[in-house]
């Protein structure tokens, strides 16, 4: 989804002069929807006096059902864009149904990671909305649905101030213009490299400059990050854009907040209340896909297969004769482990691999922790019920014992290095199944 920069609008929770908060908020998590989905608030080009909510949809291929229909597959939906006033009021919507048609199975895979867009805006006064998008899968019988909530305002009622956020993952320029993608998801854990863009309003060419300072804040409103003082040229409206540093973030929920500032010379990140001219935020997180983990050593997740596959398995996958082939053999196998596979999460294939990275963490000896015997058992079989800890003095060894509801394992640490050995019982060569 690409747009040109000096046609683009589009964010998400805003604040604005003197501080005043727009915010958004995203109900769904990504196990209950297969699209990616995102709202944000901007004048309105046509009245002064109104906002515009930009709404962007993104429906990967692989989350659609495609059925074969000589010999042809298609996928047939219908998508529902619906705006709810405070009182839970249906004040507009609009209905969209789509037929797909591919020639190869291996694109309704997703192989090559094809994808349906979409674009739709709301022109609102002043207030608090809901933004509602619904997909109806005709094929599986399935509706998925993800809502924001996001107060609006009537920027002419200010002399400076900002639009709400939004996240792109490219910036290109071409002939002078500037082509941008919009990034949709509130998880940056995914991109390698994202910038956040903005539009900034004027009644009247006040300022001609205007400085611009980011901070990222975690979950307890704690600094852990602020950014250089950007300075920009400005008119009576502006786009601009900036390279978010996020390298050095860990797991977890963060704020981002912008604040524009009056012009100065002095290029410290420090300011003072009084140069506030206005301030924008939102919410993202940091939380990079199993499936990415996965995908970027495809060598290593095809080894970590042995708990849940059978040699043969493993054998044809590494029989490819490309590594596109590779990994098209290794989905195509957690494809028929998927319990539900009309959607675009694999619970299967999420739950196994998180099991081996929290093994990985825990269970780390002389070999990487899933190739332990504790890390065998727990992939296989999740976390016990409980874990006893047990110290034999006599010959020096520690004992811990898994205790699962039918079934008991000791696991022995024979050199005091925590090197843990199944000891009962002596063998263990169960695969791994996904139990709801």
């Amino acid at each position: 989804m690409e747009f040109i920069l000096s046609k683009m609008r589009n964010s998400l929770p805003l604040f604005t002069i003197f501080l005043l908060f727009l915010i958004t908020q995203n109900i769904m998590s990504k196990e209950d929807s297969p699209f990616y989905f995102d709202a944000i608030c901007y004048k309105s080009d046509n009245i002064d006096t109104l906002s515009r909510i930009d709404v962007f949809v993104v429906i990967p291929y692989s989350s659609l059902s495609f059925f074969k229909e000589n010999s042809k597959y298609i996928a047939e939906f219908n998508i529902r864009f619906t705006l709810k006033d405070s009182n839970d009021k249906i004040i507009n919507n609009k209905s969209i149904t789509k037929k797909l048609i591919e020639k190869e199975h291996l694109e309704t895979l997703g192989f090559s990671a094809k994808i349906y867009e979409l674009y739709h805006n709301f022109e609102v006064p002043e207030g608090k909305y809901t933004i509602e998008v619904s997909i109806y899968d005709n094929h599986s019988n399935s509706t998925y649905t993800k809502r924001r909530n996001t107060n609006t305002l009537n920027f002419s009622r200010y002399d400076f101030a900002l639009s709400g956020i939004m996240f792109l993952s490219d910036i290109e320029e071409s002939n002078g213009e500037f082509k941008i993608t919009p990034f949709l998801s509130d998880n940056l854990g995914n991109i390698d490299n994202v910038f956040f863009f903005v539009e900034t309003y004027q009644k009247s060419t006040i300022y001609d400059k205007v400085d611009l300072v980011y901070q990222i804040l975690d979950f307890k409103r704690k600094e852990v990050y602020r950014s250089q003082r950007y300075s920009f040229n400005i008119n009576k409206k502006e786009q601009i854009y900036v390279p978010l540093e996020k390298n050095n973030l860990k797991n977890g929920s963060y704020f981002l907040k912008i604040y524009a500032l009056k012009p100065k010379l002095a290029r410290d990140s420090i300011f003072k209340e009084e140069e506030i001219l206005s301030v924008s935020e939102r919410t993202f997180e940091i939380s990079p896909s199993i499936t990415n983990q996965v995908l970027a050593n495809i060598e290593k997740s095809i080894r970590q297969l042995k708990y849940v596959a059978y040699q043969s398995d493993i054998d044809y996958i590494n029989q490819a004769s490309t590594n596109e082939e590779k990994v098209r053999r290794f989905l195509e196998f957690w494809k028929k482990l998927d319990p539900t596979p009309s959607t675009e999460y694999n619970e299967a294939f999420e739950e196994y691999y998180e099991r081996i990275y929290y093994a990985n963490e825990r269970f780390k000896s002389y070999v990487e922790g899933w190739q332990t015997d504790r890390g065998m058992v727990y992939v296989v079989l999740g976390p016990p019920v409980t874990i006893q800890n047990q110290t034999d003095f006599n010959f020096n060894r520690n004992y811990e014992v898994w205790n699962y509801s039918t079934r008991t394992f000791i696991f022995v640490d024979y050199s005091g290095f925590g090197d843990f050995r199944l000891y009962s019982p002596p063998t263990f060569s169960e695969k791994y199944s996904y139990k709801p």
